[in-house]
């Protein structure tokens, strides 16, 4: 609940903040707007959590208040090229929610712990911003009206792509059991996990591309080439190894699914492609072009599910899997040729 809330809320401010912070390459008033902007949401966020009446889940729920200024501080030190703090303090995050989960028993302490940690944490984030980044300031806030609508486009891609990513468990669950939805998330996650390259090289590499020029054509296209060959040594590696990496993760319950997740793993190279296409064109503005191209995704996602879950279960959902990453691709190509700005621009 609090990942999605913390979805919700960001709005997708920080690709736009990353973006715009780069192109000026200064912080612009739009830090403090997209902060307003986040804070908003997140008390709204709060309030529907308390219909819930859940004590704990209300109390980490606060925590989406800090978050708005860890997040903002985080994507304002990525559009600057600061990795080295921005990885600092994603570690620690990492640590201080294993420290807390080993302190705790019970659920609600493990919550207020948690909010404290984070309070905390955005505490000293703000302090190594305010020391590191020229002119930074988020304070005081303001009108976040002029943000809104140039963050819809990012929003909806967001809300859009989550969508997707879950979209198979989803119906797995209400097409066929807890079982399945159980095998079946299972060797999703392995795949996932091996996303996560992706996700750092490609939100370090956003603010080189949004400013333009040879190095970031240079660096697009090492990158691309990087993570398509370490895609693909990842599928050699499942192809092999799919049964021990499943007992190791699983236990041998779900070894079962070794042959799924060997096929499942695939979708990794479409996968990649589909990526690149998405920041190449975030990063010249075409991020509506890119929220069209997920929206037919999902569609395309949707009725392959339906089809073929119903007869063939959870190979069913692997397959629909599959060829949608695929199809995704082609639909992401296709409205990528028609953008005015390619990869070589």
């Amino acid at each position: 609940m609090i990942y999605i809330g913390n979805t919700f809320t960001n709005f997708g401010t920080d690709t736009l903040l990353i973006r715009e912070t780069s192109r000026a390459n200064k912080i612009t008033q739009l830090a403090t707007q997209a902060l307003t902007l986040q804070i908003l949401f997140s008390l709204m966020y709060c309030l529907a959590m308390l219909a819930l009446r859940d004590t704990s889940l209300f109390v980490y729920s606060l925590a989406l208040f800090p978050l708005t200024v860890f997040s903002v501080n985080n994507a304002l030190l990525r559009a600057f090229g600061r990795m080295d703090i921005f990885s600092f303090l994603s570690f620690g995050s990492g640590v201080m929610q294993v420290v807390v989960a080993l302190l705790t028993k019970d659920i609600l302490h493990l919550c207020f712990y948690l909010l404290i940690g984070q309070f905390l944490l955005t505490i000293i984030s703000f302090l190594i911003c305010r020391a590191s980044l020229p002119d930074f300031n988020l304070f005081p806030l303001s009108d976040f009206s002029p943000i809104f609508k140039l963050t819809l486009p990012f929003a909806s891609l967001t809300i859009l792509l989550v969508l997707i990513q879950r979209l198979g468990i989803i119906l797995v669950s209400i097409l066929l059991d807890e079982t399945a939805t159980g095998f079946f998330s299972s060797i999703v996650r392995v795949v996932e996990g091996l996303k996560l390259g992706h996700y750092a090289i490609l939100g370090a590499l956003l603010p080189i591309l949004s400013r333009g020029g040879e190095n970031a054509t240079q660096s697009f296209r090492k990158a691309f080439l990087f993570l398509m060959i370490a895609s693909f040594c990842f599928v050699i590696a499942l192809l092999i190894f799919a049964s021990p990496i499943i007992y190791v993760l699983y236990g041998n319950d779900f070894v079962q699914m070794s042959p799924e997740l060997s096929l499942l793993a695939w979708s990794l190279l479409p996968y990649t492609v589909s990526s690149f296409i998405s920041y190449a064109l975030i990063a010249n503005g075409y991020e509506s072009t890119i929220a069209k191209s997920a929206f037919f995704s999902l569609i395309v996602y949707f009725f392959l599910y339906i089809l073929l879950i119903p007869i063939y279960g959870i190979t069913g959902a692997v397959w629909s899997t599959l060829i949608g990453e695929f199809l995704q691709m082609i639909i992401f190509i296709m409205f990528y040729i028609r953008s005015d700005k390619g990869i070589s621009k």
